[in-house]
């Protein structure tokens, strides 16, 4: 479906070929205006929310040729595509139009089919460019993807307690995104200008201790400790069921008495703190004192597990691969309507975190700029439906490293296709899509045992 909103600016000198461009596009459903001088096209792009631009490079009877009239563009608004079009194009022009800035080159006469799917993929580059641009400033904290009916459901939960002072608990498996969920609840309450600290209660206790409160000797402070830095703030305590009965004692007086003392202090200090936590599973007496679990007067929030929110995959699965594709530096890349169902049926994600890190892993393994979109084939040429039948493998591999990660999976790969052929480089290189050369210096470099 094309947006209303999409206009194309249609720039050369012959008004045939801008009449010819109008009517073809223009019966596709695109909004079109044009001009035969750079000079015009330059002022109606000043002036008109233009989203794509097909330009002349030839222009006659204009103050600026193609090149000139992109440089202008560029200055004014440099993420909208230009398409470079030239009835005298060869390699060299091409070339030229793409290293000055434009997105793509055509030449006349014009074939019809391969026009629309380069302007099309300009377009959606442009919105992949906006969506990119939209994460990158807002941050994906500030988003929360609730399409399926139980994360509709926390999403309000979430909302309903942020209004409020009490202390949260949440109760969520391993990579479900409790900590996401304690950031989110700080930053909708009214302590959101205020800091915000996680502690994570399976550390050394000790250290924790001295972390949290602080040291004094001999009333000089040595250290300041988190207490200091949140006041009127939140913490959040991260795995809270791993605390010491010492430490869980130290808390209690700390929420009992809204003061707390640094290690070796004989003062102590007005504390006001908001306490969020987590672990796996419900708070007991086995795990918590009773008397803190009353004082603490838990709200609870329960983060269902990924396999009960399958619809939220495509939209986190986008808005990880812009993530990832903003800090890796690596091109973004769309996941088709079959890749995503795939994804959805792997019954090894169990969490977010997985997911997360499968859609990095993926991103990675395919770093190919030509590329734009990734479908079900491209992860089947992975492996990752072997994975599938392996899970002690995938679970493996997903906790490492991404370059470690993409090192065991091209290890596993080689090892497995060299058995394949038989240990015949030549015919394994062929069949695989790399260069003999290339493939004996990978297995060189993977250290992979060439002798049968």
């Amino acid at each position: 479906m094309i947006d209303r909103d999409t206009k194309i600016l249609i720039i050369d000198d012959e008004i045939d070929i801008c009449n010819q461009l109008s009517g073809l596009l223009s019966d596709l459903g695109y909004d079109c205006v044009y001009s035969t001088s750079s000079e015009q096209g330059i002022e109606i792009f000043r002036k008109t929310n233009i989203s794509l631009v097909l330009l002349d490079i030839w222009l006659n009877n204009s103050k600026f040729d193609g090149f000139q009239a992109l440089e202008k563009f560029q200055s004014i608004e440099n993420k909208i595509p230009v398409i470079m079009i030239s009835g005298h194009g060869n390699i060299e022009t091409a070339v030229n139009s793409i290293k000055k800035g434009a997105y793509d080159f055509i030449e006349k006469p014009f074939d019809a089919d391969l026009l629309i799917f380069k302007i099309r993929k300009a377009l959606e580059n442009l919105v992949l460019k906006k969506k990119i641009e939209y994460f990158a400033n807002q941050g994906t904290n500030s988003e929360f993807v609730a399409n399926s009916k139980l994360s509709k459901i926390l999403k309000k939960n979430i909302d309903n307690v942020s209004k409020t002072d009490s202390n949260i608990y949440i109760i969520g498996g391993e990579g479900s995104g409790k900590e996401f969920v304690a950031n989110k609840i700080h930053n909708l309450s009214h302590r959101s200008k205020k800091n915000f600290k996680s502690l994570d209660c399976r550390m050394n206790q000790d250290t924790l201790e001295v972390d949290l409160f602080g040291l004094e000797e001999n009333q000089v402070i040595k250290s300041f400790g988190i207490l200091d830095e949140i006041n009127n703030g939140t913490l959040y305590l991260k795995n809270i069921d791993s605390l010491s009965k010492k430490m869980q004692g130290k808390i209690l007086r700390i929420l009992d008495e809204k003061k707390f003392y640094r290690i070796g202090a004989l003062n102590s200090n007005n504390l006001n703190l908001r306490i969020l936590a987590s672990s796996k599973s419900e708070l007991n007496e086995i795990n918590l004192r009773a008397d803190l679990i009353k004082l603490l007067n838990f709200t609870k929030i329960v983060i269902p597990a990924l396999d009960n929110r399958k619809e939220d995959i495509e939209e986190l699965v986008s808005i990880f691969s812009m993530k990832i594709s903003m800090e890796k530096g690596i091109k973004f890349k769309t996941f088709s309507s079959d890749a995503l169902s795939y994804l959805n049926n792997l019954e090894i994600l169990k969490n977010i975190l997985q997911l997360k890190k499968l859609v990095e892993w993926i991103l990675v393994m395919i770093n190919d700029n030509n590329k734009t979109e990734i479908s079900k084939n491209d992860i089947h040429t992975l492996g990752i439906n072997k994975m599938d039948s392996s899970k002690k493998y995938f679970k493996d591999s997903m906790n490492l490293k991404i370059k470690n990660a993409r090192d065991e999976f091209e290890r596993n790969y080689l090892i497995y296709n060299l058995k394949k052929f038989e240990y015949n480089v030549s015919k394994m290189a062929s069949e695989i899509g790399m260069e003999r050369t290339a493939l004996y210096r990978k297995l060189k470099l993977l250290k992979i045992n060439m002798d049968i």
